[in-house]
């Protein structure tokens, strides 16, 4: 009966097929492995049980009996199915700077791992390495793994030896409203001063507000300036080098006091810029770049972002990331049309050293992959295009190439090429 509904119905073919599988290895496992024994008495070769783990053999099988086992002895363990008549004896210590992980059993000898703060290289237990000031911990060291180490990425940093501490954000000075006495470098914390209210430079003001003189196109010119050094030159030769009317030094000082080393030659740029925007060659430049900010301002698949759209942005930037807070603030403060100006604002005042246009193509890149909508996507490459070719580049570059190897710098008779 049960062979005519095993053939009629497939699903109970299966369930009589692994009833039969299962028996099957239950019956293989039960069955103890075997080994060959002479008898003494009859010299017959037989095929005797082994003990199991935890015991040794206590007789051998014969014609009539099976094997006999017995259990080990304290301090004795065996780990595997085995055919001798002695345990092995247990670890007795643990090595120099071990530590017992478990206890010695019957079937298990003692084990021991390297205390906390070592880790095994071959046979011995070596300290765990400290990550060197400008490095951070990114994995912690174990029993058996050492301290894994990396260098500080930009906006954070490391002061002292440890196997354990990661790198640290640096602290922003103007977040809280105060000065920058010294910024912060891969080994060294940022130290504040007291509020400065006479303060009016971008780089000072309290970046969760909105604000109304975004210049990405001027932030691309003068990043684009970097190749020629000009980080590297004195603010106050560079000062003394500019035509026209010249920034007074109480600006100076102060910008030095505000401002991060890399964006002091820009807000320097910008002072002198402003002062002298209503000369001939400067005002084509000042033009050149108005209209470049213009163009940025105009694209209107950007005047409609949300939330969600700035984060997918500041998660695709490279570098140190937009916070979380400081993009709500900007949904919080500032005019729709005016959220990615802002956001890019932010990620390039935190990464000094990145170019926007590079910037923003490293993010198409990452926004693509990502099925980003198409119309974030139309917007950041119109964005990217007009920055990446704004020709007031060409027109500074070789206002400064013909700056830097002369002394004397500009003279009144040496013209401006446009």
């Amino acid at each position: 009966m049960s062979a005519r509904i095993a053939k009629s119905n497939p699903a109970m073919k299966l369930i009589v097929l692994f009833t039969a599988s299962l028996s099957w290895a239950f019956q293989q496992q039960a069955v103890p492995p075997k080994y060959q024994y002479r008898d003494p008495v009859t010299s017959d070769l037989l095929l005797c049980d082994q003990c199991p783990p935890g015991t040794a053999v206590k007789r051998h099988c014969t014609a009539n009996s099976p094997t006999e086992c017995q259990a080990c002895p304290e301090r004795h363990f065996a780990e595997n199915w085995h055919w001798g008549d002695t345990c092995q004896y247990c670890t007795s210590v643990c090595k120099e700077r071990q530590l017992v992980k478990q206890q010695c059993n019957s079937t298990n000898d003692q084990l021991c791992e390297c205390a906390p703060g070592f880790h095994l290289v071959v046979e011995f237990c070596i300290t765990h390495s400290t990550c060197a000031p400008g490095y951070g911990v990114t994995a912690l060291g174990t029993a058996v793994s050492d301290t894994a180490c990396e260098r500080c990425s930009a906006g954070h940093f490391s002061s002292n030896d440890s196997p354990t501490e990661a790198c640290q954000r640096q602290r922003n000075c103007s977040d809280m409203g105060l000065k920058t006495l010294r910024w912060g470098t891969s080994t060294s914390n940022s130290l504040c001063g007291t509020p400065d209210k006479k303060a009016t430079l971008g780089c000072s003001q309290h970046h969760t507000l909105c604000h109304t003189d975004v210049t990405l196109c001027e932030e691309a010119v003068f990043q684009s300036l970097s190749s020629l050094r000009l980080s590297s030159v004195p603010l106050e030769r560079l000062l003394e080098s500019l035509p026209g009317q010249r920034v007074d030094h109480k600006s100076l000082e102060r910008l030095k006091k505000t401002c991060s080393p890399q964006q002091q030659v820009l807000q320097l740029l910008r002072l002198w810029m402003e002062r002298n925007k209503d000369q001939g060659k400067m005002y084509a430049i000042i033009q050149g770049m108005n209209h470049c900010e213009r163009k940025v301002s105009r694209c209107n698949s950007l005047k409609n972002l949300t939330l969600v759209d700035l984060l997918k942005v500041s998660n695709s930037l490279p570098g140190v990331k937009v916070q979380q807070e400081d993009v709500r603030a900007v949904v919080s403060t500032c005019l729709p049309r005016q959220y990615i100006l802002q956001l890019l604002h932010l990620w390039k005042t935190t990464n000094h050293e990145l170019d926007l246009a590079k910037g923003l193509s490293h993010s198409l890149r990452v926004l693509r992959n990502q099925g980003a909508p198409r119309y974030l996507l139309k917007g950041l490459k119109r964005i990217s295009r007009i920055i990446g070719t704004t020709s007031a580049h060409k027109k500074y570059e070789k206002m400064f190439v013909s700056m830097l190897p002369d002394e004397s710098c500009f003279k009144a008779h040496k013209p401006l090429n446009e």
